[in-house]
């Protein structure tokens, strides 16, 4: 038992749907991780889009700046000497301002526009803030702390001025308090986070699924080859079995003659034909798996009398009675070989499942842009359960007798592909009172185009 698990688990099969797993659980992660940092980025800045406008239209207006620290204006005053056309931004209690000479030295310590807690705000800008003449011109962030210990966060706008009343050049830093919009993009950013997780954790089992879903038919198509093998295989293994006896037979008696083991040669010679008809099925199948092509050529319904005549010959060769009725009227485009092939296949298949009194009917005609074959016998009749598998490569629903007539479970596989490539359909019914009648439509207008279709599970 610990030997099978151990083979199940460094299986191909097993390898590489570990493999899919990690490839699609890596595209979510990926997906997940760039879909947050957007939406974390996109929500940053559209949140903080009308502070930092009011910031730069402040900037704007230097000598507005300059009258509240000179005139000593309350948080809601107005200068008197403002540009009329120029908006000048909200001034208010959220907002504070520091003030620099030309050498970048603080020297004014002007009103804070709160009454209550003003010093101690600037106070701490001027410990935390320092003038960066390269930040000229550009909103910056930053976080100063209170004496609770507690973080007061600031966006700020750097300005080159001069100053109205001196013409001395200077700087100007005007910050707003941002402490609601950080509180509320840090609970926005936990929200985000936190779902984007949970679907990446549900990620897993969707990775889970679709790894096994995409694995599907290349199961399917590995379990078809392993069978095919495998009977390919035990096929092959009877007749070299039997030619192998019959030749050390031969070398056990060395002096007969030919005609003395004509026998043995006889029958080593139906084991090698069984061989060769075998090899060619097989070499047949593996062509077609490649690409079957519709070669159609105008054909005249004389083309399946002739057919007819020669499936004739061969019941009457075996004492069986056959019927066929041709109801074509006019030319029909058709692939012959493969038609041909088609309805041999199935005459075949109705030969060696019928008696000694076997009944044998082909009924063609064209119903539409389809062609309709019709292939009734009064044989034994097919199971329910072998219904589901005759068209399956080398499963035959009586073994024993099948392989007593030469049959190899290949014909009625090559059939079904024929029918698959002409775009029709093909299906076994019970025939009454009794036997088995094959039914098959096959589209004239539309052949298969893409030979792929021939894969598919029916």
């Amino acid at each position: 038992m610990k030997k099978l698990i151990t083979k199940i688990k460094s299986s191909a099969i097993v390898k590489n749907d570990g493999k899919n797993f990690l490839h699609f659980f890596l595209a979510f992660t990926v997906i997940f991780v760039a879909l947050t940092l957007i939406i974390i980025q996109v929500m940053r800045s559209g949140l903080f889009k009308a502070t930092d406008q009011n910031l730069e239209d402040l900037g704007q207006n230097p000598e507005y700046l300059w009258s509240l620290v000179l005139h000593q204006q309350s948080n809601s005053g107005q200068p008197n000497n403002t540009n009329q056309g120029n908006r000048i931004g909200d001034y208010g209690p959220a907002n504070s301002i520091l003030i620099y000479d030309e050498n970048g030295k603080l020297v004014s310590n002007p009103t804070n526009s709160s009454s209550d807690g003003g010093d101690q705000i600037l106070e701490g800008l001027e410990k935390a803030v320092k003038l960066d003449r390269k930040a000229i011109g550009s909103i910056r962030s930053i976080t100063v702390k209170n004496t609770l210990g507690a973080d007061w966060n600031y966006r700020y706008l750097t300005m080159q001025s001069v100053n109205v009343s001196t013409g001395q050049i200077g700087y100007i830093q005007i910050f707003t308090n941002v402490d609601q919009l950080k509180e509320s993009l840090q609970r926005n950013v936990f929200i985000i986070i936190t779902t984007m997780t949970i679907f990446w954790l549900l990620s897993i089992l969707i990775s889970l699924y679709l790894a096994n879903w995409t694995l599907q038919p290349v199961m399917l198509a590995y379990e078809k080859q392993k069978e095919f093998v495998e009977n390919a295989s035990h096929e092959l293994r009877t007749p070299l079995a039997i030619l192998q006896n019959r030749l050390e037979l031969l070398f056990q008696k060395p002096t007969a003659t030919i005609i003395d083991e004509s026998e043995n040669i006889s029958a080593s010679l139906a084991e090698v034909r069984n061989m060769r008809l075998l090899t060619s099925n097989l070499l047949n199948l593996a062509r077609r798996d490649s690409s079957l092509k519709i070669n159609s050529e105008e054909t005249q319904p004389e083309f399946f009398d002739s057919i007819f005549t020669s499936y004739q010959m061969l019941a009457d060769d075996a004492d069986k009675e056959f019927s066929s009725s041709n109801k074509i009227e006019g030319n029909i485009n058709i692939d012959q070989s493969l038609v041909k092939q088609l309805l041999t296949i199935l005459f075949d298949n109705a030969m060696k499942y019928t008696n000694d009194d076997g009944k044998i009917a082909i009924d063609i005609s064209k119903s539409g842009n389809f062609l309709a074959i019709n292939v009734a016998d009064n044989g034994e009749g097919i199971s329910d359960e072998d219904k589901k598998r005759i068209f399956d490569r080398f499963y035959r629903v009586d073994k024993a007798r099948t392989r007593q007539k030469g049959g190899l479970g290949l014909g009625l596989s090559l059939a079904k592909q024929i029918v698959v490539a002409y775009n029709g359909k093909i299906t076994v019914e019970d025939n009454q009172p009794q036997g088995t009648r094959f039914v098959i439509r096959l589209r004239l207008d539309n052949p298969l185009v893409n030979p792929a279709r021939i894969f598919q599970k029916h």
